[in-house]
């Protein structure tokens, strides 16, 4: 009996000692998976510290780039709107794009008086690939498309334009030049050019900002810039025809050729001769009167009148080819003729002689007059009831 009740104890030690060591081992085990779980999650936490920090770094950075440009915009702006012309507007803006955007590459190209041509007006990090006189028209490639559309392009958003979009700007594109980014500078829709720039220093919503109120201050100044010069023009009209005086006619003429060389597009110049208004009466005055009136309801805003004698006038018509010359003075040969004046006197016959300047074509002004009135007038006479 004793013997049994020893076995007894023995065996039910034996079998409390596996319970506790297998509680042991199960306790073990639980405390090495929450030690486990633990160190996996602080060093999650210590990676997600990390990453707030980096986060934090890039937000201070962009808030200093921010303070950068608040504090330099105004002064840009300054310098923008002193620019005495368009190309000193555009040298301003170009360098706004290096200051303010830290562009590596950038370029301007200012647009020509009928808003079809672009030229290249200023560029920095591109000479290699940009040539002085490289000008491109409305549509063509990245920059042209940018320039039809009105709106801020990018270059790595273009998938989403159409196939026939994509297909005509990888056509026409520049060779070589690739900017990022195309933004162009308009008001109330007339194009005054596009600027384009290439990767920034820092990606994000504020320098796409900051490019479009780039552009935006462009377009002002350089309307300002066209408005100063008619302001200038307007100083000095004829009293009776509201056309610039003859002393303005080489001045304006070359500024005329120069676009013409730079953008590549055509300009008309048309000689016009009222024989009746030559004579020194008030007749003629009131026949020059009424023939300059018909001429500025006639013509476009961008087309520039001259009174260079009693009873001449030239035109200049920027963007006019020869088939446009042809329908010009076909119209005016047809109308000036049978207008009447306050007396009821006709304007009578008329003598008209042109030229047109081929886009790209290098002309001063005097050898353009020359080549002019070298040419026979053609006379236009009016057909009218007596």
């Amino acid at each position: 009996m004793v013997v049994g009740l020893i076995a007894g104890f023995v065996s039910g030690a034996t079998v409390v000692y596996f319970i506790c060591w297998n509680l042991m081992r199960k306790k073990g085990k639980a405390t090495s998976e929450v030690v486990t779980a633990l160190t996996s999650a602080a060093r999650k936490a210590t990676g997600e510290v990390s990453k707030l920090r980096l986060q934090v770094q890039v937000l201070e950075k962009l808030e200093r780039d921010g303070s950068d440009l608040i504090l330099l915009f105004p002064d840009i702006i300054k310098k923008i709107f002193a620019g005495r012309d368009s190309d000193e507007v555009v040298s301003f803006v170009n360098r706004a794009c290096q200051n303010l955007l830290k562009a590596d590459e950038s370029a301007v190209f200012l647009a020509d008086r009928t808003g079809v041509r672009l030229s290249l007006s200023a560029s920095t990090g591109l000479s290699d690939v940009l040539d002085k006189h490289v000008n491109l028209g409305l549509g063509e490639g990245f920059v042209g498309m940018a320039a039809e559309t009105g709106r801020l392009l990018f270059r790595d958003e273009l998938e989403k334009e159409s196939v026939l979009v994509r297909r005509k700007i990888i056509m026409s594109d520049i060779p070589d030049f690739k900017p990022e980014y195309a933004a162009p500078m308009q008001v109330e829709g007339v194009l005054y050019g596009v600027i384009t720039a290439g990767s920034f220093e820092t990606a994000g919503i504020l320098r796409k900002e900051t490019l479009r109120a780039i552009a935006a201050v462009g377009a002002a100044a350089l309307e300002n810039v066209r408005v100063l010069e008619r302001l200038g023009r307007s100083s000095s009209l004829d009293p009776e025809t509201g056309f610039a005086g003859k002393t303005a006619l080489e001045p304006t003429l070359e500024n005329e050729l120069e676009r013409v060389e730079r953008f590549g597009s055509n300009l008309t110049v048309i000689e016009l001769n009222l024989y009746s208004a030559e004579m020194d009466t008030l007749t003629s005055r009131q026949i020059i009167g009424v023939a300059a009136k018909h001429l500025i309801a006639s013509l476009r805003n961008i087309d520039i009148g001259i009174r260079t004698g009693r009873g001449s006038i030239i035109l200049l018509l920027p963007g006019t080819d020869a088939d446009g010359m042809k329908s010009v003075t076909g119209k005016l040969g047809g109308e000036l003729p049978i207008l009447k004046a306050g007396n009821g006197t006709h304007v009578g016959s008329i003598g008209m002689r042109s030229i047109v300047v081929e886009g790209g074509s290098r002309f001063d002004a005097r050898r353009l007059l020359d080549r002019l009135r070298s040419q026979e007038l053609m006379e236009f006479e009016g057909y009218y009831e007596i």
